[in-house]
């Protein structure tokens, strides 16, 4: 790539900000790039922590420019965007922005990101697993994160830019992460009451804990993922609200002739 066309990138990438904020954050930058130099420390970061600098510094520009309401537009920022910008492979900037996030952290929300992505999110009737959509790899370290400090009994399977997951352990997932008492206790008398609608023989009255909660969600059977959908009907809750937003997709075998 020319000098001109990474100029040329570089100058678009700014291109929506005012001149004053242009020269803050370009003063930011020599800043950071100087404190590598200057400080007794003069030729002492080798090539990586330089890069990773530049990096961030591009990074954190993108963040700023894409991102509204505290969500990030994850395709202006995808992989594949910000390659071709920089002129390096999808795979090392996947890594650049992890190592990015853990040296030069930006605080998001996941839970705000994975309302934002929801209707991408599919259910493949086959595999009887969720699919939900991860361009971004600091997205799917943050929910691996909350499912690990929250017991790690959700399993996941990851692809390279999805997250499968069993539709009754994506339910505790968000059931979990809702925000206040009140979204929750709304999730457990809703989910009580489908059950009662579905067998006349329960004597469940209402489910009082998380823990409660979690167990007759994995013990419920095959068609967790039509019975979830019910209980987030009506919801007010934000989080479980997704799961009743969740297209069904099933596989259509043709036979040979």
């Amino acid at each position: 790539m020319s000098e001109d066309k990474r100029s040329e990138n570089f100058d678009r990438l700014l291109s929506d900000l005012t001149e004053d904020e242009i020269a803050r954050k370009k003063a930011k930058a020599f800043d950071n790039l100087a404190a590598m130099f200057y400080e007794a420390n003069f030729g002492a970061a080798n090539k990586s922590e330089i890069e990773l600098q530049m990096f961030s510094i591009f990074m954190d520009t993108m963040i700023d420019i894409h991102t509204t309401d505290g969500v990030l537009d994850y395709n202006a920022c995808s992989d594949y965007e910000i390659g071709k910008m920089l002129g390096i492979p999808q795979e090392k900037v996947r890594t650049l922005k992890v190592k990015k996030q853990a040296r030069y952290p930006r605080k998001f929300d996941w839970r705000d990101s994975l309302k934002a992505i929801q209707s991408s999110i599919v259910y493949d009737a086959e595999k009887k697993k969720v699919i939900i959509p991860i361009r971004d790899p600091n997205l799917y370290n943050e929910i691996r994160n909350f499912i690990e400090d929250n017991g790690g009994y959700i399993e996941i399977q990851r692809g390279y830019n999805c997250i499968q997951i069993r539709p009754e352990y994506l339910f505790i997932l968000l059931y979990q992460a809702s925000q206040t008492e009140r979204e929750k206790e709304e999730v457990r008398k809703q989910f009580a009451k489908k059950l009662r609608e579905h067998n006349e023989k329960t004597d469940i009255e209402d489910i009082l804990t998380d823990s409660e909660l979690s167990e007759r969600a994995l013990s419920y059977g095959e068609d967790f993922f039509d019975f979830a959908k019910e209980v987030a009907k009506g919801l007010s809750n934000p989080l479980v609200g997704i799961i009743g937003a969740i297209q069904c997709i099933t596989r259509i075998v043709r036979k040979r002739k």
